[in-house]
């Protein structure tokens, strides 16, 4: 039997200190050490909440978010220890959709996320991007729940 080794690892992160979390771990993996880490942040599309007469400039909006999330990116890279180690992607989509992707086209072989754990109604509501992740992942997933990871 072959060891697995995962040389490529992709890190979902949300910027919650669950992701952070998540980083970490995938940071202490030995593999990590002499392989490739990639954060991926995904972005929901935004969405307008006031009457259609009000002009607002989407593009503009999208374009403010999208520098800050990645200035976002290079700091918690920096932070913990992976600036100009790690990679980062960042897309707007949905996110388990995106995740599962991208982890596809760039030939990933783990995925190391973590879960907020919700149940009941937040559950129902939300759903689960760790779920989605798990049933139609092409490579393993390391899911660890936020308990786990605040215990520190």
């Amino acid at each position: 039997m072959t060891k697995f080794r995962a040389k490529k690892i992709l890190v979902p992160v949300d910027f919650s200190a669950f992701s952070e979390g998540a980083l970490e771990t995938a940071a202490d993996l030995p593999q990590t050490q002499d392989g490739e880490l990639t954060l991926l942040h995904v972005m929901m599309e935004p969405r307008a909440s006031v009457p259609y007469e009000v002009y607002i400039d989407w593009q503009k909006v999208k374009d403010e978010i999208w520098r800050d999330v990645e200035k976002s990116l290079e700091t918690m890279k920096e932070k913990n220890g992976f600036a100009g180690k790690a990679q980062h992607a960042l897309f707007w989509g949905d996110p388990p959709g995106a995740i599962v992707k991208y982890a596809n086209e760039n030939e990933f072989d783990l995925i190391v996320m973590a879960t907020h754990g919700r149940t009941g109604v937040g559950r129902l509501f939300m759903g689960s991007v760790a779920e989605n992740v798990i049933c139609h992942s092409p490579c393993p997933v390391v899911v660890l729940r936020s308990s786990e990871l605040v215990a520190a």
